[in-house]
Protein backbone atom coordinates (compact mmCIF):
# COMPACT_ATOMS: atom_id res chain seq x y z
CA UNK A 1 0.00 0.00 0.00
CA UNK A 2 1.31 3.41 -0.99
CA UNK A 3 2.11 5.70 1.92
CA UNK A 4 2.20 9.44 1.74
CA UNK A 5 5.46 11.17 2.45
CA UNK A 6 5.75 14.40 4.37
CA UNK A 7 6.12 16.27 1.09
CA UNK A 8 2.95 14.77 -0.38
CA UNK A 9 1.00 15.73 2.74
CA UNK A 10 2.24 19.30 2.46
CA UNK A 11 1.19 19.45 -1.21
CA UNK A 12 -2.24 18.05 -0.31
CA UNK A 13 -2.79 20.61 2.45
CA UNK A 14 -1.68 23.41 0.17
CA UNK A 15 -4.16 22.30 -2.49
CA UNK A 16 -6.97 22.00 0.05
CA UNK A 17 -6.12 25.39 1.50
CA UNK A 18 -6.14 26.94 -1.97
CA UNK A 19 -9.54 25.40 -2.76
CA UNK A 20 -10.98 26.63 0.56
CA UNK A 21 -9.55 30.11 0.01
CA UNK A 22 -10.91 30.36 -3.53
CA UNK A 23 -14.30 29.06 -2.42
CA UNK A 24 -14.43 31.62 0.39
CA UNK A 25 -13.46 34.49 -1.89
CA UNK A 26 -15.99 33.40 -4.51
CA UNK A 27 -18.74 33.11 -1.90
CA UNK A 28 -17.98 36.58 -0.54
CA UNK A 29 -18.01 38.06 -4.04
CA UNK A 30 -21.29 36.38 -4.95
CA UNK A 31 -22.85 37.54 -1.68
CA UNK A 32 -21.60 41.08 -2.28
CA UNK A 33 -22.93 41.10 -5.85
CA UNK A 34 -26.31 39.85 -4.65
CA UNK A 35 -26.49 42.62 -2.04
CA UNK A 36 -25.51 45.21 -4.64
CA UNK A 37 -28.20 43.94 -6.99
CA UNK A 38 -30.80 44.17 -4.21
CA UNK A 39 -29.83 47.78 -3.44
CA UNK A 40 -29.96 48.72 -7.13
CA UNK A 41 -33.40 47.15 -7.58
CA UNK A 42 -34.75 48.84 -4.45
CA UNK A 43 -33.35 52.20 -5.49
CA UNK A 44 -35.00 51.88 -8.91
CA UNK A 45 -38.29 50.89 -7.29
CA UNK A 46 -38.31 53.83 -4.86
CA UNK A 47 -37.42 56.26 -7.63
CA UNK A 48 -40.34 55.01 -9.73
CA UNK A 49 -42.73 55.26 -6.78
CA UNK A 50 -41.28 58.65 -5.71
CA UNK A 51 -40.40 57.55 -2.16
CA UNK A 52 -37.50 59.95 -1.62
CA UNK A 53 -36.41 58.89 1.87
CA UNK A 54 -36.12 55.20 0.98
CA UNK A 55 -34.37 56.01 -2.31
CA UNK A 56 -31.83 58.08 -0.39
CA UNK A 57 -31.14 55.16 1.93
CA UNK A 58 -30.53 52.81 -0.98
CA UNK A 59 -28.31 55.40 -2.65
CA UNK A 60 -26.11 55.43 0.45
CA UNK A 61 -25.90 51.65 0.18
CA UNK A 62 -24.83 51.90 -3.46
CA UNK A 63 -22.11 54.36 -2.50
CA UNK A 64 -20.83 51.78 -0.03
CA UNK A 65 -20.35 49.22 -2.81
CA UNK A 66 -18.60 51.80 -4.96
CA UNK A 67 -16.14 52.54 -2.15
CA UNK A 68 -15.70 48.82 -1.58
CA UNK A 69 -14.70 48.25 -5.20
CA UNK A 70 -12.09 50.98 -4.83
CA UNK A 71 -10.66 49.34 -1.70
CA UNK A 72 -10.46 46.00 -3.52
CA UNK A 73 -8.72 47.73 -6.46
CA UNK A 74 -11.34 46.50 -8.95
CA UNK A 75 -13.04 49.83 -9.57
CA UNK A 76 -12.28 49.75 -13.30
CA UNK A 77 -14.01 46.37 -13.57
CA UNK A 78 -16.96 47.46 -11.42
CA UNK A 79 -17.38 50.65 -13.47
CA UNK A 80 -17.58 48.58 -16.64
CA UNK A 81 -20.04 45.93 -15.49
CA UNK A 82 -21.75 47.04 -12.25
CA UNK A 83 -21.83 50.82 -12.07
CA UNK A 84 -22.88 51.65 -15.60
CA UNK A 85 -25.98 53.42 -14.25
CA UNK A 86 -24.11 55.08 -11.37
CA UNK A 87 -23.82 58.53 -13.05
CA UNK A 88 -27.63 58.67 -13.11
CA UNK A 89 -28.30 57.66 -9.50
CA UNK A 90 -27.49 61.11 -8.12
CA UNK A 91 -29.68 63.03 -10.62
CA UNK A 92 -32.57 60.66 -9.88
CA UNK A 93 -32.23 61.39 -6.17
CA UNK A 94 -32.01 65.14 -6.82
CA UNK A 95 -35.19 64.97 -8.88
CA UNK A 96 -37.03 63.20 -6.06
CA UNK A 97 -36.18 65.98 -3.61
CA UNK A 98 -37.28 68.56 -6.21
CA UNK A 99 -33.85 70.11 -6.77
CA UNK A 100 -34.47 70.77 -10.43
CA UNK A 101 -31.33 72.79 -11.08
CA UNK A 102 -29.05 70.18 -9.51
CA UNK A 103 -30.71 67.51 -11.63
CA UNK A 104 -30.11 69.49 -14.80
CA UNK A 105 -26.51 70.34 -13.90
CA UNK A 106 -25.73 66.66 -13.37
CA UNK A 107 -27.24 65.63 -16.71
CA UNK A 108 -26.35 68.50 -19.04
CA UNK A 109 -23.21 66.72 -20.32
CA UNK A 110 -24.99 63.38 -20.78
CA UNK A 111 -27.92 64.38 -22.97
CA UNK A 112 -27.00 61.92 -25.70
CA UNK A 113 -27.64 59.06 -23.30
CA UNK A 114 -31.22 57.68 -23.16
CA UNK A 115 -31.00 57.61 -19.36
CA UNK A 116 -30.71 61.41 -19.22
CA UNK A 117 -34.42 61.96 -19.95
CA UNK A 118 -35.12 63.47 -16.46
CA UNK A 119 -33.31 66.58 -17.74
CA UNK A 120 -36.39 67.67 -19.67
CA UNK A 121 -38.67 66.81 -16.76
CA UNK A 122 -36.62 68.99 -14.41
CA UNK A 123 -36.74 71.89 -16.86
CA UNK A 124 -40.51 71.45 -17.15
CA UNK A 125 -40.80 71.69 -13.34
CA UNK A 126 -38.83 74.92 -13.47
CA UNK A 127 -41.24 76.25 -16.07
CA UNK A 128 -44.12 75.17 -13.85
CA UNK A 129 -42.67 77.11 -10.93
CA UNK A 130 -42.36 80.20 -13.13
CA UNK A 131 -45.96 79.81 -14.28
CA UNK A 132 -47.28 79.66 -10.73
CA UNK A 133 -45.56 82.86 -9.61
CA UNK A 134 -47.15 84.85 -12.42
CA UNK A 135 -44.59 84.38 -15.20
CA UNK A 136 -47.17 82.59 -17.31
CA UNK A 137 -45.91 83.65 -20.73
CA UNK A 138 -42.29 82.92 -19.86
CA UNK A 139 -43.11 79.52 -18.40
CA UNK A 140 -45.30 78.49 -21.33
CA UNK A 141 -42.74 79.68 -23.85
CA UNK A 142 -40.02 77.69 -22.07
CA UNK A 143 -42.08 74.52 -22.40
CA UNK A 144 -43.01 75.07 -26.05
CA UNK A 145 -39.39 75.75 -27.06
CA UNK A 146 -36.62 74.36 -24.85
CA UNK A 147 -38.56 71.64 -23.04
CA UNK A 148 -40.10 70.45 -26.30
CA UNK A 149 -36.62 70.20 -27.83
CA UNK A 150 -35.35 68.29 -24.79
CA UNK A 151 -38.28 65.88 -24.99
CA UNK A 152 -37.72 65.36 -28.71
CA UNK A 153 -34.07 64.49 -28.06
CA UNK A 154 -35.02 62.13 -25.24
CA UNK A 155 -37.54 60.40 -27.52
CA UNK A 156 -35.02 59.99 -30.33
CA UNK A 157 -32.40 58.66 -27.90
CA UNK A 158 -34.89 56.10 -26.61
CA UNK A 159 -35.95 54.94 -30.07
CA UNK A 160 -32.36 54.77 -31.32
CA UNK A 161 -31.30 52.67 -28.32
CA UNK A 162 -33.06 49.63 -29.78
CA UNK A 163 -35.63 49.08 -27.03
CA UNK A 164 -39.20 48.16 -27.86
CA UNK A 165 -41.47 51.08 -28.71
CA UNK A 166 -43.61 50.67 -25.58
CA UNK A 167 -40.62 51.48 -23.39
CA UNK A 168 -40.48 54.90 -25.03
CA UNK A 169 -44.17 55.63 -24.47
CA UNK A 170 -43.56 58.12 -21.66
CA UNK A 171 -41.19 60.09 -23.93
CA UNK A 172 -43.83 60.12 -26.67
CA UNK A 173 -46.42 61.41 -24.20
CA UNK A 174 -44.06 64.13 -22.92
CA UNK A 175 -43.21 65.28 -26.43
CA UNK A 176 -46.87 65.43 -27.48
CA UNK A 177 -47.68 67.45 -24.36
CA UNK A 178 -44.86 69.96 -24.81
CA UNK A 179 -45.67 70.60 -28.47
CA UNK A 180 -49.37 71.29 -27.91
CA UNK A 181 -50.01 74.74 -26.44
CA UNK A 182 -53.33 73.87 -24.83
CA UNK A 183 -52.05 70.66 -23.23
CA UNK A 184 -48.84 72.34 -22.10
CA UNK A 185 -50.76 75.13 -20.40
CA UNK A 186 -53.03 72.65 -18.63
CA UNK A 187 -50.02 70.70 -17.42
CA UNK A 188 -48.40 73.87 -16.10
CA UNK A 189 -51.52 74.64 -14.07
CA UNK A 190 -51.75 71.19 -12.50
CA UNK A 191 -49.62 70.19 -9.51
CA UNK A 192 -47.14 67.33 -9.96
CA UNK A 193 -48.67 63.93 -9.17
CA UNK A 194 -48.15 62.54 -5.68
CA UNK A 195 -47.99 58.78 -5.17
CA UNK A 196 -49.65 58.18 -1.78
CA UNK A 197 -49.47 54.42 -1.86
CA UNK A 198 -49.31 51.59 -4.32
CA UNK A 199 -51.43 48.51 -4.75
CA UNK A 200 -49.54 45.51 -3.45
CA UNK A 201 -46.62 46.60 -1.26
CA UNK A 202 -43.19 45.32 -2.33
CA UNK A 203 -42.23 42.02 -0.74
CA UNK A 204 -38.98 43.31 0.73
CA UNK A 205 -38.34 42.44 4.35
CA UNK A 206 -38.20 45.52 6.53
CA UNK A 207 -39.42 47.82 3.79
CA UNK A 208 -43.08 46.96 3.64
CA UNK A 209 -45.29 49.88 2.70
CA UNK A 210 -48.36 49.80 4.95
CA UNK A 211 -51.77 49.88 3.30
CA UNK A 212 -53.81 53.08 3.69
CA UNK A 213 -55.71 53.36 6.94
CA UNK A 214 -59.48 53.39 6.90
CA UNK A 215 -61.25 56.54 8.03
CA UNK A 216 -61.48 56.60 11.79
CA UNK A 217 -58.26 54.66 12.31
CA UNK A 218 -59.90 51.27 11.77
CA UNK A 219 -61.27 51.24 15.30
CA UNK A 220 -64.89 50.83 14.29
CA UNK A 221 -66.46 47.42 14.38
CA UNK A 222 -67.02 45.77 11.06
CA UNK A 223 -70.62 46.08 9.93
CA UNK A 224 -72.62 43.04 9.04
CA UNK A 225 -73.48 42.42 5.39
CA UNK A 226 -76.48 44.41 4.33
CA UNK A 227 -76.25 46.99 7.09
CA UNK A 228 -75.74 50.63 6.27
CA UNK A 229 -75.26 52.17 2.85
CA UNK A 230 -73.12 50.95 -0.02
CA UNK A 231 -69.39 50.87 0.66
CA UNK A 232 -67.18 53.14 -1.38
CA UNK A 233 -63.75 52.18 -2.64
CA UNK A 234 -60.83 54.27 -1.30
Amino acid sequence: MWKRTAGSWIVLFVKLGTVILLTTVLSINLFTLANFSDHAKRFSFYVKTTIAEMAKRELIGLHYFYDLSRKWHVQWLADKYLFRDAPFYGPADSYLIRDWQKTMDALKDKLDDPRAYPYGNAKFRQAQAMYRVGQTKEGLNLVLTEVAADYEKALRNCLDSGVVYLECYDRVWNYDLATNKKNAEEALKNPPPQVKYILGPPMIEGDMIPPPKRPGGGGEKEKKPGSGGPKKRP
